[in-house]
């Protein structure tokens, strides 16, 4: 009778682990339509610049090597958008920082920084040929005021008919500390008069991390006969970056440095698990109902100049920008009004290089798709996802802090049949995925 019991207990404890492999081999996740994003946006980037023209968005960030632009219908969905690199050195520039684009009299303007062979950094444009963002760009040279001093982050600042550009820049030529600076513009192109001082770092919460205390990465909002110009203050490579906000009236004299008020706080700084969010852009949502911030923060507690892309809605009070905290990377947010939803699964797996996760989906329809894996992770873990005897891989950067943090991982696009797909997803190193996105492809 004992012997009979023991048996029949190792005959269940058997069948429960074959259940269980069976289990996890064929395991089925439900895709849903989710209306919610989580950041970050995009796993790794500096100085984003998202512009919206006529319901599509354009976007740039600081690649460092060329200037890319990306196109999309979905703000949120920056890491998955069609990208075009329309410029790239020819006369052994180097350093190309925090470019802009523009929409200026039925061509496109695009601004960055770059350094010249025996030059310092100064601020160069780029013409569309046509009204297609992703048509030939021409370079039209240098732009700048006749001090041609250091000069980075530059942006157009349109009020009424009146046209004016706003960069960062040094007063001599040491690097002691960075101001804003306005000038007069006589097209899109050139600058038409003397540089105007609007702001030095003047508070203790503009100068942490000095030296150099910095003002940079100027930025203009607009509302209600107001004129901000959002601004990035303190070290961007230390956790104290944060903005500050100028602002006038828009019948006042815009190269008056007297029309312009500075707020005495910084109105968006390091909050919770979220260090040095600074040089935003802002746009509204796809029906034009909200507005909302695009910014770069440091991927972790003390990672510096590594950072990623995040975005989260705003408002206003008597028409100043109300920036609020920066939203956790733990917190879902929902789309930007008008955008629609994508399909995803939330969950809570924490995978090996000996425990893969397998999966069975149900797609919806034949096309091709990317797949995004939201995932948390410290150093850098290779992933590859394999699929009807396809592989494709995917890398989850590291975060050059001392706890994992939230990352975003792009597998490129493969071809899914309509129905149930099972697909596996290797790493080489343990991490946890906490979502699964499926988009289609361009």
């Amino acid at each position: 009778m004992k012997r009979k019991s023991m048996w029949i207990i190792a005959t269940l404890v058997g069948v429960i682990a074959i259940a269980l492999v069976g289990w996890s081999l064929t395991r089925a996740d439900q895709l849903t339509e989710s209306d919610t994003f989580m950041n970050p946006i995009l796993p790794d980037g500096a100085d984003p610049f998202l512009y919206e023209h006529e319901g599509s968005y354009v976007y740039t960030q600081t690649t460092g090597s060329n200037v890319t632009l990306w196109r999309t219908d979905a703000p949120t969905e920056l890491a998955t958008a069609e990208s075009k690199v329309i410029w790239q050195p020819t006369k052994g520039e180097r350093d190309i920082w925090a470019p802009e684009i523009h929409f200026v009299n039925d061509r496109w303007y695009v601004y960055y920084a770059a350094v010249m062979p025996g030059e310092v950094h100064k601020m160069y444009v780029l013409e569309s040929a046509t009204a297609d963002p992703f048509s030939d760009y021409t370079e039209k040279g240098v732009i700048e005021d006749p001090s041609g001093k250091w000069a980075i982050d530059g942006t157009i600042l349109k009020n009424g008919d009146d046209l004016y550009y706003v960069w960062s820049g040094w007063e001599g030529d040491v690097n002691v500390s960075q101001y804003l600076y306005i000038a007069e513009m006589s097209d899109p192109m050139t600058i038409s008069s003397e540089r105007v001082e609007l702001s030095s770092p003047t508070y203790d919460w503009e100068s942490l991390g000095a030296p150099p205390s910095i003002n940079e990465g100027p930025q203009i909002l607009m509302k209600g006969g107001q004129i901000h110009i959002v601004y990035s203050a303190s070290g961007s490579w230390t956790d104290f970056y944060q903005l500050g906000l100028l602002s006038a009236t828009s019948d006042s004299d815009l190269m008056d440095p007297d029309a312009w008020t500075k707020q005495e706080k910084p109105v968006f700084s390091s909050s919770g698990d979220v260090f040095g969010p600074g040089h935003a852009s802002f746009v509204t949502s796809p029906d034009g109902s909200e507005d909302w911030i695009v910014y770069h923060a440091a991927r972790a507690e003390g990672s510096g100049w590594t950072r990623n892309v995040r975005m989260q809605p705003f408002t206003w009070k008597d028409n100043v920008p109300v920036f609020g905290e920066p939203v956790s990377t733990d917190e879902a947010l929902p789309f930007p009004s008008g955008q629609t939803g994508l399909l995803a699964v939330d969950m809570n797996e924490t995978i090996t290089p000996d425990n893969p996760l397998d999966l069975r989906l149900d797609i919806p329809e034949s096309g091709r798709y990317q797949v995004v894996l939201y995932v948390e992770n410290q150093t850098e873990v290779p992933y590859t996802l394999a699929y009807d005897e396809k592989s494709v891989r995917g890398m989850a950067l590291a975060n050059d802090g001392n706890v994992p943090t939230p990352n975003v991982v792009v597998f490129d696009a493969l071809a899914f049949d309509s129905g149930s797909a099972s697909i596996e997803i290797m790493a080489e190193y343990e991490s946890k995925i906490t979502r699964i996105e499926l988009r289609q492809a361009n």
